[in-house]
C-alpha cells in the first residue's frame, strides 16, 4: 500500500513538472551582435613634400655689389629713361638716335635711351659733366675717357660696372666677352682701382701718322718713315719755309708727346700708377727730337686757337706729316677731297726699334642714381656692343669696332665704298694688326690736369727754346705731375 502511495506521489510530481515546463517561456537566444561598421579603406595619405625654402631676398645695394644683386633688379614696369651725353657732331647724334631708338623698341623693360651733345671735346662733356656731379644731376651715361672715369670714381660718382658684366640674368656670355678685342678691354683697368671696371668700351681708335704719300715720292721717298731718324730726314727735306710748306704739323697735344715717349720706348706712368715716369731717357730723346725739329725749322706750330689746323693744313698740301687719331680718316678724305686732292695714307708712328701704339679712345660710363637706372644704362651700352651696333658705328664714324667678330663687315663696308677707293680701305683693315702694340697713356685721376702741365711747361717751352735743356725741363714737370697724382689719388 505504501509502495503504491509512492509510486503515485512520484508520477504526479513527473507530470506535473512536464506541465510546469510546457507553461515556462522558452530562454531568448540572444540576438547576433550587429557586426561592427567597415570604414571604406582609404589611400594612404601622400607624403607632402616638404614646403619649399623660400630663397633669402637679396638686398640691393646703391650701386649692386654683386651679380646676384644684380639679378634681383626687376626693370619691367618701371619705364627708365637713359640719357647719353657725348661728343659727336649733329650728323653722329642723329645716325646714334637712330640706334637707340632701336634700342628702344626692342627692349622688353620699356627703357627710353636718349642721346644728347654735352660738348664739343671731351673736355666739353669733362667740364659738363663735374658741373653735373657737383649738382648732384649727372645723366645716366656718359663718355668719358679712363683718367676722367677715375676722377669720377674718387667722387663717388661713377659706378663699378663688374657686377652687371657678371650679371646671370644681364651680363654678358663667356662668348660675348671673348668675342670683344682683349686689348680694348684691359685699356679699362686702371691701377687705382683693381678689379673695377669704370666704363666700357663701345669704340676705339688709335694715334697714326698721316702722310703726303705724293710729296713723299717727289723728295725720293716711296714710303712712309719707319724710325724717327728717317722722320726727321724726311721732314726736314719736304720743309720750304718760302713757300710756306712744313714736314711735320705739331700739335699742343700731351697724346702726341706720349706717342713720342712710347716709340722711343718709354712710358707715362708706372704700370702700377704710382708715379709718372716720363723722364726716362726715352722722354729726354723724344723731347731734343722736337726740340732739333724747330731748331731746324722743319715743323710749324699749329696754335691751339686754329680748331682743326693740322687736318686743313695737310688737306691744302702744306704740311706733310701729322700725328693724329684714327678717329679722323673720314674728316681728312673730306678735307683733302676739297683740298688738294693728293694721294695720301696713314701708317704705324715711327719708333727706335720696337713699334708702339698709342691706344685710346673714350668709354661709357654709368653714374650712381638709382640701381634701376644703373642696371637699364648698362643695358644700353651692353647693346650698343653688340656685333650690328659696333659695326655700324664703324662705319659711320670711323672709329674701329669693339667685336673681332664684326671686323670683316666693316672693311667690307669700307672696301665698297667709292670715297674710300686708293687703298684706304686696307690702311684701316691694317689698324687691327697695329692694335697688338697697344699702350694705355695714364688711366689715372688727375690726368686731365697733367696733361695741361705737359703742354704749358714741356711741349710749349721745348719749341719756344729749342736750346731749353730738355731733362730739367722734364724733371721739374714730373715733380708737379707727381704731386697732382698725390692729390687725386683714392683717400
Amino acid at each position: 500500500m505504501k509502495t503504491r502511495k509512492l509510486f503515485v506521489a512520484l508520477s504526479l510530481l513527473v507530470v506535473a513538472g512536464l506541465v510546469l515546463a510546457g507553461c515556462a517561456q522558452p530562454t531568448p537566444t540572444p540576438a547576433p551582435k550587429p557586426a561592427a561598421k567597415v570604414e571604406p579603406t582609404k589611400a594612404p595619405a601622400a607624403t607632402q613634400a616638404p614646403a619649399a625654402t623660400k630663397a633669402p631676398e637679396v638686398k640691393i645695394s646703391n650701386p649692386p655689389k654683386t651679380a646676384e644683386e644684380v639679378d634681383a633688379i626687376e626693370l619691367k614696369g618701371k619705364n627708365v629713361t637713359v640719357l647719353y651725353w657725348h661728343n659727336r657732331p649733329q650728323k653722329d647724334q642723329d645716325f646714334l638716335q637712330g640706334m637707340l631708338d632701336e634700342f628702344n623698341k626692342s627692349n622688353p623693360y620699356g627703357i627710353t635711351a636718349k642721346a644728347e651733345i654735352g660738348g664739343a671735346s671731351y673736355n666739353d662733356v669733362y667740364n659738363k659733366i663735374n658741373a653735373a656731379i657737383q649738382a648732384g644731376q649727372p645723366p645716366e651715361i656718359s663718355v668719358a675717357y679712363q683718367n676722367q672715369a677715375a676722377f669720377y670714381r674718387a667722387q663717388g660718382a661713377v659706378i663699378d660696372l663688374a657686377p652687371f658684366v657678371k650679371s646671370k640674368k644681364y651680363g654678358l656670355a663667356e662668348a660675348d666677352l671673348k668675342d670683344y678685342f682683349q686689348t680694348f678691354l684691359d685699356s679699362d683697368k686702371n691701377p687705382q682701382y683693381k678689379g673695377e671696371v669704370l666704363g666700357f668700351p663701345t669704340q676705339r681708335s688709335m694715334e697714326v701718322l698721316y702722310y703726303n704719300a705724293d710729296w713723299l715720292k717727289q723728295i725720293g721717298y716711296n714710303e712712309p718713315p719707319k724710325t724717327w731718324k728717317e722722320f726727321e730726314e724726311m721732314a726736314c727735306k719736304a720743309t720750304n719755309k718760302e713757300q710756306k710748306k712744313y714736314g711735320w704739323a705739331f700739335r699742343h697735344d700731351a697724346s702726341n708727346w706720349a706717342s713720342f715717349v712710347f716709340t722711343h720706348g718709354g712710358r707715362i706712368i708706372t704700370e702700377d700708377g704710382s708715379a709718372y715716369v716720363f723722364n726716362s731717357d726715352a722722354g729726354v730723346q723724344a723731347l731734343q727730337l722736337i726740340q732739333r725739329m724747330f731748331e731746324k725749322g722743319c715743323a710749324v706750330e699749329i696754335p691751339t686757337s686754329e680748331r682743326y689746323g693740322e687736318q686743313n693744313r695737310f688737306a691744302n698740301g702744306e704740311v706733310m706729316f701729322v700725328l693724329a687719331s684714327s678717329s679722323g680718316l673720314p674728316f681728312y678724305k673730306e678735307a683733302v677731297d676739297k683740298g688738294a686732292k693728293h694721294k695720301w695714307d696713314i701708317t704705324i708712328p715711327p719708333n727706335t726699334g720696337k713699334p708702339v701704339i698709342n691706344l685710346y679712345g673714350a668709354s661709357v660710363s654709368v653714374y650712381k642714381t638709382t640701381p634701376e637706372k644703373e642696371l637699364a644704362a648698362w643695358l644700353v651700352i651692353k647693346f650698343l656692343g653688340e656685333k650690328t651696333q659696333t659695326a655700324k658705328w664703324a662705319i659711320n664714324t670711323g672709329y674701329l669696332p669693339v667685336r673681332q667678330s664684326a671686323v670683316a663687315d666693316v672693311v667690307a663696308a669700307y672696301k665698297a665704298n667709292p670715297a674710300w677707293a686708293g687703298g684706304l680701305d686696307a690702311s684701316y683693315a691694317r689698324m687691327f694688326d697695329w692694335a697688338k702694340y697697344a699702350m694705355v697713356e695714364a688711366p689715372v685721376a688727375g690726368y686731365d690736369p697733367v696733361r695741361a702741365l705737359i703742354d704749358k711747361e714741356i711741349l710749349s717751352k721745348a719749341i719756344a727754346d729749342p736750346k731749353a735743356d730738355a731733362k730739367k725741363l722734364l724733371d721739374e714737370a714730373v715733380k708737379q705731375a707727381n704731386a697732382i697724382l698725390k692729390e687725386n689719388a683714392p683717400k
